[in-house]
């Protein structure tokens, strides 16, 4: 399947998902309100955390290893091979948070230590889905991982807007709802690898070596990576409150789920670049794309800040929009920086990631420990947006290092070349959902 195929079904399964995200996140932040949206946006970072350090990166590790011109062992025996260790990843990250919140549990709200039972299995199944999705993708089965999107976004929005009608949505509510959507996908996941003969593989022990040893690698990368991008939250909830936290969750949140195009372009940027010898080259026209294209979007939604917000959230969020602008700087070069994690992870390049992302998390706490206490959210959003640019720079002296060529020739526009390559997507769509 072509990258411009690949990148128009998952275009249209992010698409589904920001849709449902901001139906059903409209719903859900007038339901709770600033307070309680704060605690639910704690609790998501609780299990996110969690999720990022006992994952052992083993996201990164699944696409490394896809690649069949190096690595021999069969599709089959890889699945069973992931799914045995992200089963077991899950167990020991389920088993942490446990032991966190009943030796500290004042590190943690009192409504996150009622939920707990509840935040354990939201981190299951997040676990679960994801390492599997990703299995699927590295595959090059875009397709189906499309499919899985779509699902998710159906079974999102059914269960909210039902709950919203019946006005019985509140914070268990919420959090119920979050791990259904999970619980969807997996059960999605597993019966085609069922249907497809995939359970049939045999563990290898080689494979695993390799998926761990790979993984640790990169771990330092994916636990700094989560600090300079979502620990801000919880540093927010220390120092701000549940409203004010709410607030800027929905700021966050929202710039997030915007960043549906560059985000969409990274997942068919991988089998694309592991599996053809034009790296380097493909890599530098993703970023000239995500510069300038995504870019000019980004304009477009910082001018449009607070009737989206107003959308997104009502009246209690618009004042955040603020807020929001700075967000979206960060929000711009984020995911410049994720459209070289294909061509790091294809060279094996996993230490110099680590010790970037470490040296951005480094950076990314102690700005937010600097200007939250003095500018509150404002404070936050602008540790993350300074966070983000400094990460694209540092992106760009390690592709430098990696390629030995200029990474600087995405500054240069082609207008002209670019739209000529664009042209056939907009042209082909009918034909391509045939």
């Amino acid at each position: 399947m072509s990258l411009r195929r690949n990148f128009v079904w998952m275009l249209a399964s992010k698409a589904a998902l920001v849709l449902a995200a901001l139906i059903t996140w409209s719903l859900i932040n007038r339901s709770l309100g600033p307070a309680d949206r704060g605690v639910l946006a704690e609790m998501q970072t609780w299990v996110g955390l969690f999720m990022a350090v006992f994952g052992i990166s083993i996201d990164t590790a699944i696409y490394h290893f896809a690649n069949k011109a190096v690595y021999g062992d069969d599709d089959k025996s890889r699945f069973v091979t992931i799914l045995v260790l992200s089963f077991l990843y899950a167990l020991l990250a389920s088993a942490a948070l446990v032991l966190f919140v009943f030796l500290w549990p004042q590190q943690a709200s009192s409504k996150s230590v009622q939920f707990l039972a509840f935040l354990v299995l939201l981190l299951f199944f997040s676990m679960e889905t994801t390492y599997l999705n990703v299995f699927f993708q590295s595959l090059g089965n875009i397709r189906f991982a499309a499919l899985i999107g779509m699902s998710q976004a159906f079974v999102n929005i059914l269960v909210v807007v039902v709950g919203f009608v019946l006005k019985i949505v509140d914070l268990r509510f919420a959090v119920i709802a979050l791990i259904t959507v999970q619980a969807a996908a997996l059960s999605l996941l597993l019966a085609n690898a069922l249907r497809t003969g995939f359970f049939r593989g045999r563990f290898s022990k080689k494979l695993a070596r390799g998926v761990i040893t790979a993984g640790l690698k990169q771990h330092l990368a994916t636990i700094s990576t989560f600090v300079y991008t979502k620990i801000n939250q919880l540093i927010v909830f220390k120092y701000c409150g549940e409203s004010q936290a709410g607030i800027f969750a929905v700021s966050l949140t929202f710039a997030a789920s915007l960043m549906i195009i560059p985000q969409t372009f990274q997942i068919v940027l991988y089998p694309r670049i592991i599996h053809f010898s034009d790296d380097y080259e493909m890599t530098v026209k993703s970023f000239r794309l995500g510069f300038y294209a995504w870019g000019s979007i980004v304009l477009a939604l910082i001018v449009l800040a607070k009737p989206l917000l107003y959308f997104y959230g009502g009246k209690d969020y618009v004042g955040s929009a603020g807020i929001f602008r700075i967000m979206m700087i960060g929000s711009w070069f984020l995911p410049l920086s994720a459209l070289f994690a294909p061509y790091y992870i294809k060279k094996g390049a996993f230490g110099l990631a680590s010790l970037s992302a470490v040296l951005l998390g480094v950076f990314s706490i102690g700005m937010n420990y600097w200007l939250v206490p003095k500018a509150g959210t404002t404070g936050a959003a602008a540790a993350t947006a300074m966070t983000c640019v400094v990460g694209f720079c540092l992106v760009l002296v390690i592709f430098r290092y990696l390629s030995k060529k200029s990474p600087l020739g995405f500054l240069k526009p082609d207008f002209k070349n670019e739209w000529n390559s664009l042209k056939p997507l907009f042209k082909n769509i009918a034909k391509i959902w045939e």
